[in-house]
């Protein structure tokens, strides 16, 4: 039996209190992670970690948009709505792009899962918020040290600057024009080759149930076990994380604490 860990989004941003977009309750996931880790290194074949990786100038960042009734960017967890747009309560401050954004929130609500929320400023390239967090940095970097020739697989994503990318697998809207946002098989190859995929990180609300609602479309549920005590919701979105597991659930994947793992 083969074991494949993929850790969603570690990032310091994520996982620490002084992270831009915080979610509480991940620094203990973290610590649970990387102990899971140390404890089970010799069972875990490899890891796979996908990073938030966005520009300052970004979508589903303030500066982006302007507020037309203040004339100021909005606030952190603005939500805009295609109909707002079509009102002209929030416009691009790049004004050439407001075919491009009125494509994309039309896109993004028939898709049916998010209206844009405009979040805090986070994991900005090459930012201490961008990286993982350091007892999962630490406990992984052991992993690899004991694994002679094998190194973790890092996978950045949300780079494009007019969508979001909340699963690992594609981004919200895929840009035909740009293959990082388009399905990621390369990914979906490597996870293949596990018997078991663990998963855990952040958050279970956002980036965790997104990732997994594509790759189950790959991959069946059943193969696949979410660490219950290692992943949490953003604030606010706790019911989304609880309609995820209870969906999924029913569909066989397994929802476990580290501690009980059941390896076969």
């Amino acid at each position: 039996m083969s074991y494949s860990l993929l850790i969603i989004d570690p990032q310091n941003d994520f996982c620490s209190p002084d992270g831009t977009l915080y979610v509480p309750g991940a620094e203990d996931d973290c610590s649970h992670l990387a102990s899971f880790i140390d404890v089970n290194s010799e069972k875990i074949e490899t890891i796979h970690i996908t990073l938030d990786c966005h520009p300052n100038y970004h979508i589903a960042h303030p500066y982006f948009w302007v507020d037309n009734s203040t004339g100021k960017n909005p606030v952190p967890f603005t939500i805009i709505t295609y109909k707002d747009f079509l009102e002209k309560k929030f416009s691009p401050v790049d004004t050439s792009l407001r075919r491009q954004v009125e494509n994309y929130l039309l896109s993004l609500e028939n898709r049916g899962k998010y209206n844009l929320t405009v979040w805090p400023p986070h994991c900005l390239t090459a930012t201490w918020g961008f990286c993982v967090e350091d007892n999962i940095l630490n406990a992984v970097h052991k992993w690899e040290l004991k694994h002679v020739g094998k190194n973790i697989d890092f996978i950045k994503k949300a780079a494009n600057p007019l969508t979001e990318h909340y699963s690992a697998i594609q981004a919200e809207v895929p840009d035909p024009s740009d293959p990082s946002t388009r399905t990621n098989f390369v990914l979906i190859d490597k996870l293949k080759e596990a018997d078991k995929i663990i998963v855990a990180g952040e958050a279970l609300s956002h980036c965790v149930a997104n990732t997994l609602r594509d790759l189950t479309v790959y991959i069946p549920a059943y193969k696949i076990t979410v660490l219950v005590d290692c992943t949490s919701c953003v604030s606010g979105f706790e019911d989304e994380g609880k309609h995820f597991m209870e969906e999924f659930q029913s569909k066989g994947m397994q929802f476990e604490k580290s501690l009980n793992f059941n390896w076969i």
